[in-house]
Parts: C-alpha cells; sequence; structure tokens
C-alpha cells in the first residue's frame, strides 16, 4: 500500500500525466465527431435555419485554412505558456527554496493550461488530416469544425487565466498557503481525528525473550517514503521475536545503513531477514504522501530563505510561522501513532516515530536560531506557543513547549537591547510559563513516557 500510495502521490504531482489525459481526450473528441458528421445526413444543419446554416456551411478549402490557422497559432501559444512556466519555476526555486516546485509542478492549473493546448493541437491536426481526401468544393465536417472554433475560444480564455494564475500563484502569501493546504489532508490521513492505539498505554503487554540479534541494514540510499509496521509486526511474530526500528520515513539513509534491530530466539535465515528489509520503501526525495513532517520542512525552509540576509522579508517569515502554527495545532488535536506495534498480546515492532514534540522542534527550532533579534518572529513564535499551550494536546508536548520557551528567552536577553521591543516578548513568556505551571498537575497522568 506504501508503494501504491507513492505512485499515486508521483502521478498526481507529475507535469505530464493531466496533460496526457487531455491529449487522449482531445482524440477521443476528435474521432467522435467526425464519426457523429458521417453518420448525420448531408447538409443536415439547412433545416435548422439561416442563423446556423451561415456557421456551419463551410467548404473543405475554408476549414483547411481555419484549422491550420488555429493548430499553428495554438502549437505558437503553447511554446510561450511553457517558457513561462520554466521562468515560474526558476524564479519560485530562486525566491524561496527548490522544494516549492513540488507544489507548483502538481498544481492542477499548470497542467490543465498545458494539457489543453497540447490537446487542442492534436485535435486540429486530426480533424485536418480527415479532409486531405475530399475535394475544396465539399462540405466540412461540421461538428468537428464547429468544435475546433469552440476550441479557439477556449484557448483565448486559459491563456488568459493562465496568466492571471502564475501572477497570483507567486506571490509569498500564496505560496506559504499551498504548502500548508497541501500538507494539511496529509496530517488528517497520518493521524485520524480519533485513533487511539489502546496498546501504547496498556501495562500488561509481554516483549518475547531472545538472545540472537539480526541487524536489517538498508539495500540503497535515499529517503525513507514508507514504511509498512503491520507487515514487520507480521513477519517478527513469524519469527517469534520483535523488532526495534531506528530509521522512519521521511529520514536519509545510506546504503549498509541499520535500519533495525530483529531479537529472536533463534538464528533467522537471510531469506526472512530480505523480506523484513522490503517493507522500507526508498525514494530520491520525500513526500507527504508518507511523511507527515514534510510539509514543516517545506515551511521552515521558506522561512529560513525570507530570513536570511539577502533576502531579509520579515513578513514572509512571520507567514511561515502563521502556517505552522495551523500546522501543528491540527497534530496537537489528534493521538499520535503508537510507538508499539502488538500481535496477540506481545510487542512486536518498537518505533522511534515522531511525537508532538518533535514537529514542535523541527518547526521552530532553525527558524528561532535564524531570528537573532528579530522581534516579530519571536512574537509571533510565542504566539503560536501560547495557541499550542491551550490545545487539546498541549499535555503531550510540555516539555518540549518549555524548551523553546526557554530557548527564545535566551535569544530575547541576548539579542533585543531595547526593553520597549522585549516587553510584548516578557508578556508573552510570563503568560506561558503560567498556564504551563499551571496545567502540570492537571495532566500529570496524561504525559507521555517520553517525556
Amino acid at each position: 500500500m506504501n508503494r501504491i500510495r507513492l505512485w499515486l502521490d508521483t502521478l498526481r504531482t507529475s507535469l505530464w500525466f493531466v496533460p496526457t489525459l487531455i491529449v487522449l481526450a482531445s482524440v477521443v473528441l476528435a474521432y467522435a465527431l467526425l464519426a457523429a458528421d458521417a453518420a448525420l445526413p448531408p447538409e443536415w444543419w439547412k433545416h435548422y435555419g439561416a442563423g446556423v446554416n451561415a456557421v456551419m456551411d463551410v467548404r473543405i478549402r475554408g476549414a483547411t485554412a481555419i484549422l491550420q490557422m488555429i493548430g499553428t497559432s495554438i502549437i505558437t501559444i503553447a511554446g510561450v505558456v511553457f517558457s513561462i512556466t520554466i521562468a515560474a519555476f526558476t524564479l519560485a526555486a530562486g525566491q524561496y527554496t527548490s522544494r516549492v516546485l513540488r507544489n507548483f509542478i502538481g498544481d492542477r492549473g499548470n497542467q490543465t493550461v498545458l494539457g489543453s493546448f497540447l490537446g487542442i493541437f492534436i485535435y486540429c491536426m486530426l480533424v485536418l488530416r480527415s479532409l486531405s481526401s475530399a475535394s475544396d468544393a465539399a462540405h466540412a465536417p461540421a461538428l468537428a469544425l464547429l468544435m475546433a472554433m469552440v476550441l479557439a475560444f477556449f484557448a483565448i480564455g486559459i491563456l488568459i487565466y493562465f496568466i492571471h494564475h502564475i501572477a497570483i500563484g507567486l506571490q509569498a502569501t500564496n505560496v506559504v498557503a499551498a504548502i500548508a493546504r497541501d500538507a494539511l489532508p496529509s496530517i488528517d490521513h497520518h493521524f485520524p481525528e480519533r485513533f487511539a492505539p489502546p496498546e501504547q498505554d496498556n501495562v500488561d503487554l509481554e516483549r518475547p525473550q531472545g538472545e540472537h540479534r539480526s541487524t536489517l541494514r538498508a539495500h540503497r540510499s535515499g529517503y525513507l517514503t514508507g514504511v509498512s509496521y503491520a507487515a514487520l509486526a507480521e513477519r517478527a511474530e513469524a519469527c517469534k521475536g520483535w523488532i526495534r526500528v531506528y530509521r522512519n520515513a521521511g529520514e536519509f539513509v545510506a546504503e549498509g545503513e541499520a535500519l533495525a534491530e530483529l531479537v529472536t530466539p533463534e538464528p533467522v535465515e537471510d531469506e526472512r531477514i530480505d523480506a523484513m528489509r522490503a517493507v522500507w520503501s526508498f525514494g530520491d526525495q520525500r513526500t507527504l504522501a508518507n511523511d507527515p513532517g514534510y510539509g514543516l520542512r517545506q515551511l521552515v525552509d521558506v522561512a529560513l530563505k525570507a530570513l536570511s540576509p539577502g533576502v531579509n522579508e520579515t513578513t514572509t517569515g512571520v507567514m511561515c510561522v502563521n502556517w505552522i502554527g495551523v500546522m501543528l495545532l491540527r497534530m496537537a488535536e489528534r493521538r499520535l501513532p503508537a510507538q508499539m506495534r502488538v500481535r496477540d498480546g506481545c510487542i512486536r515492532v518498537i518505533t522511534q516515530a515522531p511525537q508532538l514534540g518533535d514537529f514542535i522542534a523541527l518547526g521552530f527550532d532553525q527558524i528561532r536560531q535564524n531570528a537573532s533579534g528579530n522581534v516579530a518572529i519571536l512574537r509571533r513564535l510565542l504566539e503560536v506557543l501560547l495557541a499550542l499551550s491551550a490545545s487539546v494536546g498541549a499535555h503531550k508536548a510540555r516539555k518540549p513547549i518549555l524548551r523553546q520557551v526557554e530557548a527564545i528567552e535566551a535569544m530575547m536577553h541576548d539579542t533585543v537591547r531595547w526593553d520597549h521591543d522585549a516587553e510584548p516578548l516578557r508578556k508573552l513568556l510570563d503568560t506561558l510559563r503560567e498556564r504551563l505551571e499551571g496545567d502540570t498537575e492537571s495532566h500529570a497522568e496524561g504525559k507521555p513516557a517520553g517525556e
């Protein structure tokens, strides 16, 4: 299922799949209308009045000229559209980060526009080809030619839409929002709202005993794009042992690096070890399909680019922090997956799956480290932490939130020299401490084991 999900995500974010479908649809449309024209009685349109007759009554010579003009114009415009697209990709990669190109390439508007121009060109070529054997004085296929005219007007509309779409899409506000809106469904998928694994809190679970240890090593280099824990648990049960997983989706591993360790009572055959290694899937880049933290990584990269001395766009950095807060609050409302997988009452897999505190560190650490003296960024970070401290899952990340508070306070003392700038930060720090200290006793029983 991980590989199928990755394959579907690759199709969704490719620049060729949707245009290919549109071109195929254009081929079907051309042949369908040509067949309909051939099946209809000759000059059937004359029964519908002079207005319809003026539009539909076109000779082969005129139809050939029209189709040639539309086809030539469309393929020229298609070249311009491709050039604008490449220029937009280059600008986005330089202004924000190359990781945002995934969002531009996967944008349905861009894919549809590119496919539409190619589809209209192919349609005109196919209809034009059907006219080659007819005499110049014969009537042209009325429905097919009328559709060519409609598609020509449609091409004008989508050209205007494309220019508008590119201009809007390159704005920092929309780039940041698009990253977050693409990542939020991934969070919902990975952390369903009512997911509550009972094995995480079950103190009566047993861990199988064993003395033989086998290391599962990566068979190739790349990013881990998925791990099937259910398959691991099943295969560990078949060996009467358990597995400790070291590396999870989203991490980069080198060939030969340890992925996990299998503990069993007896030595395990190499075939079974190879079967267990097959549950990890690899790719050349991270994806949202199996990595819920990748959206945070993209936003952090855009924020770092905005806070760099060469760009210095604090407003863009603040927008990134805003959407990071939205994603963290979404995570805080859900039960994150258990770090254990159980079969038949026994622990079969122990993972290092990231918890809410890990995602907070991912979203905050590098931005904070690059926001030295930037009061606007530090203030917005504290405001997001304040919102997190009031969320349903605040008890799961009390210590990580406190660590961020202490780090921001230390940076404030070192880099914010003017008391007038530091005063609102102090107030937020005091409010955060009061809230977190007040929640200590009420949430003591709900703390994760790692706190």
